[in-house]
Protein backbone atom coordinates (compact mmCIF):
# COMPACT_ATOMS: atom_id res chain seq x y z
CA UNK A 1 0.00 0.00 0.00
CA UNK A 2 1.22 3.46 -0.82
CA UNK A 3 1.14 6.32 1.75
CA UNK A 4 -1.76 7.84 0.20
CA UNK A 5 -4.05 5.08 0.36
CA UNK A 6 -3.27 4.66 3.94
CA UNK A 7 -4.23 8.49 4.04
CA UNK A 8 -7.14 7.82 2.77
CA UNK A 9 -8.36 4.26 4.55
CA UNK A 10 -7.23 6.73 7.86
CA UNK A 11 -9.36 9.37 7.26
CA UNK A 12 -12.09 7.77 5.70
CA UNK A 13 -12.25 5.29 9.32
CA UNK A 14 -11.81 8.30 11.43
CA UNK A 15 -14.79 10.02 9.29
CA UNK A 16 -17.12 7.19 10.06
CA UNK A 17 -16.74 7.14 13.27
CA UNK A 18 -17.10 10.65 13.79
CA UNK A 19 -20.61 10.20 11.75
CA UNK A 20 -21.53 6.82 13.58
CA UNK A 21 -20.88 8.57 17.15
CA UNK A 22 -23.16 11.19 16.55
CA UNK A 23 -26.67 11.16 18.22
CA UNK A 24 -29.10 13.55 17.05
CA UNK A 25 -31.12 14.93 19.88
CA UNK A 26 -34.75 13.19 20.71
CA UNK A 27 -36.91 15.55 19.49
CA UNK A 28 -35.49 16.00 15.69
CA UNK A 29 -35.75 11.95 15.70
CA UNK A 30 -39.01 12.10 13.31
CA UNK A 31 -41.96 10.05 13.88
CA UNK A 32 -44.61 8.45 16.05
CA UNK A 33 -43.42 9.16 20.04
CA UNK A 34 -44.93 8.17 23.14
CA UNK A 35 -44.20 11.88 25.15
CA UNK A 36 -46.44 10.89 28.32
CA UNK A 37 -48.31 9.29 29.89
CA UNK A 38 -50.87 10.02 33.49
CA UNK A 39 -52.18 7.50 35.60
CA UNK A 40 -55.94 7.61 36.55
CA UNK A 41 -55.77 10.35 39.22
CA UNK A 42 -53.39 12.69 36.72
CA UNK A 43 -50.11 11.64 38.28
CA UNK A 44 -47.20 11.67 36.16
CA UNK A 45 -45.80 7.71 35.21
CA UNK A 46 -43.98 8.29 31.60
CA UNK A 47 -42.41 11.46 30.37
CA UNK A 48 -42.28 15.31 30.87
CA UNK A 49 -45.96 17.31 30.67
CA UNK A 50 -43.77 19.96 29.01
CA UNK A 51 -42.82 18.14 25.98
CA UNK A 52 -46.94 17.49 25.69
CA UNK A 53 -47.62 20.94 25.70
CA UNK A 54 -44.52 22.22 23.31
CA UNK A 55 -45.84 19.54 20.60
CA UNK A 56 -49.48 21.32 20.90
CA UNK A 57 -48.51 24.77 20.43
CA UNK A 58 -46.46 23.60 17.36
CA UNK A 59 -49.16 21.97 15.79
CA UNK A 60 -47.89 18.71 15.95
CA UNK A 61 -50.53 15.70 15.51
CA UNK A 62 -51.45 14.00 18.55
CA UNK A 63 -52.74 10.53 19.48
CA UNK A 64 -53.98 9.31 23.20
CA UNK A 65 -54.07 5.92 24.40
CA UNK A 66 -56.20 4.33 26.46
CA UNK A 67 -57.75 0.73 27.93
CA UNK A 68 -60.50 -1.07 29.49
CA UNK A 69 -61.72 -4.45 30.42
CA UNK A 70 -58.86 -6.31 28.36
CA UNK A 71 -59.35 -3.83 25.55
CA UNK A 72 -57.30 -1.14 24.25
CA UNK A 73 -57.93 1.94 22.22
CA UNK A 74 -55.55 4.51 20.11
CA UNK A 75 -57.06 7.45 18.58
CA UNK A 76 -56.32 10.52 16.68
CA UNK A 77 -56.67 13.93 18.99
CA UNK A 78 -59.06 16.27 16.60
CA UNK A 79 -59.65 19.28 18.97
CA UNK A 80 -56.72 19.64 21.92
CA UNK A 81 -56.80 22.60 24.72
CA UNK A 82 -53.95 23.70 27.23
CA UNK A 83 -55.51 24.84 30.17
CA UNK A 84 -53.05 27.52 32.11
CA UNK A 85 -49.60 25.73 30.87
CA UNK A 86 -50.69 22.77 33.29
CA UNK A 87 -53.74 20.24 31.72
CA UNK A 88 -53.95 19.24 27.79
CA UNK A 89 -56.92 17.38 26.81
CA UNK A 90 -57.86 15.68 23.67
CA UNK A 91 -61.04 15.29 22.11
CA UNK A 92 -61.15 12.40 19.17
CA UNK A 93 -63.32 12.50 16.37
CA UNK A 94 -66.75 10.89 16.50
CA UNK A 95 -66.45 7.33 15.28
CA UNK A 96 -69.15 4.61 14.59
CA UNK A 97 -69.89 2.81 17.91
CA UNK A 98 -68.92 -0.47 18.89
CA UNK A 99 -70.36 -3.21 20.86
CA UNK A 100 -67.79 -5.39 21.91
CA UNK A 101 -67.93 -8.98 23.40
CA UNK A 102 -65.67 -10.40 25.28
CA UNK A 103 -65.71 -14.19 25.54
CA UNK A 104 -62.95 -15.55 27.64
CA UNK A 105 -60.05 -15.26 25.45
CA UNK A 106 -61.81 -13.85 22.53
CA UNK A 107 -63.55 -10.36 21.22
CA UNK A 108 -65.89 -10.13 19.13
CA UNK A 109 -66.78 -5.92 17.65
CA UNK A 110 -70.18 -5.07 16.00
CA UNK A 111 -70.69 -1.93 15.06
CA UNK A 112 -73.79 -0.32 16.72
CA UNK A 113 -75.29 0.91 13.69
CA UNK A 114 -77.07 3.86 14.60
CA UNK A 115 -74.38 5.19 17.18
CA UNK A 116 -71.91 7.62 17.21
CA UNK A 117 -69.24 7.74 20.32
CA UNK A 118 -66.51 10.51 21.50
CA UNK A 119 -64.15 10.68 24.14
CA UNK A 120 -62.80 13.96 25.75
CA UNK A 121 -59.78 12.81 28.10
CA UNK A 122 -57.23 14.88 29.97
CA UNK A 123 -53.30 15.10 31.33
CA UNK A 124 -55.24 15.21 35.02
CA UNK A 125 -56.84 11.81 34.60
CA UNK A 126 -60.09 13.33 33.80
CA UNK A 127 -62.04 11.00 31.42
CA UNK A 128 -65.54 11.73 29.71
CA UNK A 129 -67.48 10.28 26.58
CA UNK A 130 -70.87 10.32 25.21
CA UNK A 131 -73.05 7.87 22.35
CA UNK A 132 -75.29 10.10 19.94
CA UNK A 133 -78.17 8.34 18.24
CA UNK A 134 -77.74 9.51 15.20
CA UNK A 135 -81.32 8.89 13.69
CA UNK A 136 -82.93 10.61 16.90
CA UNK A 137 -80.24 13.24 17.33
CA UNK A 138 -79.90 12.42 20.91
CA UNK A 139 -77.56 11.68 23.53
CA UNK A 140 -78.24 7.70 24.42
CA UNK A 141 -75.38 7.04 26.90
CA UNK A 142 -72.09 8.06 28.67
CA UNK A 143 -71.72 11.74 29.60
CA UNK A 144 -70.62 10.78 32.83
CA UNK A 145 -67.12 11.96 34.70
CA UNK A 146 -64.45 9.30 34.83
CA UNK A 147 -60.86 9.23 35.71
CA UNK A 148 -58.52 6.93 33.44
CA UNK A 149 -54.54 6.50 32.68
CA UNK A 150 -53.88 8.06 28.89
CA UNK A 151 -51.16 7.71 26.60
CA UNK A 152 -50.28 10.76 24.58
CA UNK A 153 -48.15 10.80 21.38
CA UNK A 154 -46.57 12.99 19.02
CA UNK A 155 -45.87 12.73 15.43
CA UNK A 156 -42.69 14.63 15.25
CA UNK A 157 -41.17 16.06 12.18
CA UNK A 158 -38.11 14.45 10.23
CA UNK A 159 -35.95 18.03 11.34
CA UNK A 160 -35.21 19.74 14.06
CA UNK A 161 -37.38 22.98 14.68
CA UNK A 162 -35.98 25.92 16.14
CA UNK A 163 -39.44 27.12 16.77
CA UNK A 164 -40.23 28.58 20.33
CA UNK A 165 -43.86 27.05 21.60
CA UNK A 166 -44.87 30.04 22.92
CA UNK A 167 -48.35 30.30 24.80
CA UNK A 168 -51.69 31.06 22.34
CA UNK A 169 -52.55 33.29 24.83
CA UNK A 170 -51.89 34.88 28.19
CA UNK A 171 -53.54 36.66 30.99
CA UNK A 172 -50.91 39.87 30.22
CA UNK A 173 -53.13 40.34 27.18
CA UNK A 174 -54.82 43.92 27.66
CA UNK A 175 -57.81 42.05 26.69
CA UNK A 176 -57.28 39.25 29.27
CA UNK A 177 -57.85 42.47 31.73
CA UNK A 178 -61.18 43.57 30.67
CA UNK A 179 -62.94 39.83 30.13
CA UNK A 180 -61.55 39.32 33.97
CA UNK A 181 -62.66 42.74 35.38
CA UNK A 182 -66.65 42.18 33.16
CA UNK A 183 -66.89 38.83 34.31
CA UNK A 184 -65.82 39.61 38.18
CA UNK A 185 -68.47 41.85 38.02
CA UNK A 186 -71.23 39.09 36.87
CA UNK A 187 -70.28 37.14 40.03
Amino acid sequence: MTRKTNYLTSAFCIFFILISSCEMPKDSQGGWQKVFQNDANGEVTFGEKSRLIDAVRLGYPIRIGWGSNRVEHVADADFLTIFEDEEVFAQIKTIVGQAPQIEEDSLKIRFRSQNHWTKIAGTNGYSTAFMIDYFKDSIVGGGTDRYTATTWYVLYPNHITDIEARPLWRKTSPHWEKWNNRNEKKN
